[in-house]
């Protein structure tokens, strides 16, 4: 890579990783619904000025359904839980492993021993992680991060249509979908003040939230991934994402004060393993495909 790439993609790793850090913040300001919702209502302001892409309405409604809404809202709340930062970060890299479990059921894509082995790995990590968690997190914040990473695989399902498309366009677009049904969810459950707390009782921390989740993390790091993408082949680019929830635990262990150590860095390493074995196994099998690892 030119020294230039390089450097925009440790950009994107620091970001991607000190992301999982914020949300936890913004969840002390905001309820899980009103975040996601008001996340997803900025991030589609480029629509006002980008024409949309050329893929169809469904592509555009299962992106904006799994890959934001359903991966976004589950994380939310599996944090909201209990579940830290950190933690979060690496539970819902099985995403990757689990497209390809999908794309095999679901498109007829035969997948490789490696990958079926790389997710088995990873699974087997996710029960040492279970094994781990008390005090500050439960099972049932465990078993919400995987249906987030679940949710993210199935989306990567409908974002294969949008390949060559621009990332920022896709992103934008889709993002119009998710925010009316989570404000009306969250006015329902959680009530009108909360809902619209950005508007009716405004903090400079809920916006600079926002403002970190949608500007760095989505325009920017969206942008300069789809860029790398484009540029060098995926066994490049592909396992620079293993970097991002390393990042995340460093992060969350500086600011929030996460554990990280004995059992549960056990389940962390056999998790990330896994995943490294799924992503490698991918690329040797299609060196031309373009994983979607991204937050």
């Amino acid at each position: 890579m030119k020294p230039l790439h390089i450097a925009a993609a440790l950009l994107i790793v620091v970001t991607w990783g000190l992301n999982f850090t914020v949300i936890r913040f913004g969840l002390d300001e905001f309820t899980p619904f009103a975040f996601a919702g008001w996340r997803f209502l900025v991030g589609a302001l480029p629509v006002l000025f980008l024409p949309r892409p050329r893929i169809s309405w469904k592509a555009l409604a299962g992106i904006g359904l799994f890959l934001f809404t359903g991966q976004f809202v589950f994380l939310f709340f599996a944090m909201q839980a209990g579940l830290p930062p950190g933690l979060s970060s690496v539970l819902v890299q099985l995403q990757g492993p689990l497209t390809v479990v999908l794309a095999a059921l679901f498109l007829r894509e035969r997948a490789s021993i490696g990958q079926w082995i790389g997710l088995a790995v990873a699974m087997v990590g996710v029960v040492v992680i279970a094994y781990s968690v008390g005090g500050e997190a439960s099972l049932l914040a465990v078993g919400i991060a995987l249906l987030s990473a679940l949710s993210w695989a199935i989306g990567n399902l409908f974002l294969r249509e949008a390949r060559g498309t621009s990332v920022i366009a896709v992103t934008a677009w889709a993002s119009l979908l998710p925010p009316l049904p989570l404000l009306l969810a969250g006015a329902m459950t959680d009530g009108i003040g909360p809902t619209l707390a950005p508007l009716l009782a405004p903090t400079w921390r809920g916006w600079l939230v926002l403002f970190y989740t949608v500007v760095p993390a989505m325009w920017l790091g969206y942008w300069i991934w789809g860029t790398l993408l484009r540029t060098y082949p995926a066994a490049k680019v592909g396992p620079i994402s293993l970097l991002v929830p390393c990042c995340a635990l460093s992060f969350a262990a500086w600011l929030v004060g996460e554990p990280v150590g004995g059992l549960r860095l056990v389940g962390v390493i056999i998790v990330l393993a896994g995943v490294a074995l799924g992503i490698f196994a991918s690329v040797i099998r299609s060196p031309a495909a373009s994983p979607v690892t991204k937050l």
